[in-house]
């Protein structure tokens, strides 16, 4: 049941992500809970249910958002990968080190899709490229102790 849950979850972050979130913009950026959504899912579902939530998510941030459709689906499901397999190595327990993960992969996640929409004949002026990859990755590392505590519900276990 947790994993319909779940699923409703992303639903609602993608809605609130493409509506009220431009409310709470700084500086022109706003946090990516979808992409918070895709790297709980990799560390609390595992690799068929965190790769199938990380699609999910992608899927849904592809439908409502702006971008290049499919750019945000081949994505978070690379994150989840590679999330999956870095949690093989080391330990992701620690919430500094979540939190470092969260911010290095929105940062590589935010470089990938502005280089993707350069070369797709986009003009981004170097300055506000940066600042977009840097604050998004901040911002978005700053919020993810809120949604991972708004989403925690959803992830106990269905006998507690």
């Amino acid at each position: 049941m947790k994993r319909v849950y779940f699923l409703l979850v992303l639903v609602v972050f993608g809605l609130f992500q493409s509506t009220f979130l431009s409310y709470l913009r700084v500086f022109g950026v706003k946090p990516d809970i979808l992409l918070i959504s895709a790297v709980i899912a990799s560390l609390y579902f595992g690799w068929g249910w965190g790769l199938f939530f990380s699609i999910s998510a992608g899927l849904i941030k592809d439908v409502l958002g702006g971008y290049l459709f499919g750019i945000n689906t081949a994505l978070f499901t690379a994150w989840s990968i590679v999330i999956l397999q870095l949690a093989k190595n080391i330990t992701l327990d620690s919430g500094g080190v979540r939190t470092l993960v969260i911010f290095i992969i929105t940062l590589l996640n935010n470089l990938i899709t502005g280089l993707i929409l350069i070369c797709g004949g986009s003009f981004i002026p170097l300055g506000i490229f940066l600042r977009i990859s840097l604050l998004g990755a901040v911002y978005t590392a700053a919020v993810w102790p809120l949604i991972l505590k708004a989403v925690r519900p959803v992830l106990l276990p269905e006998d507690i």
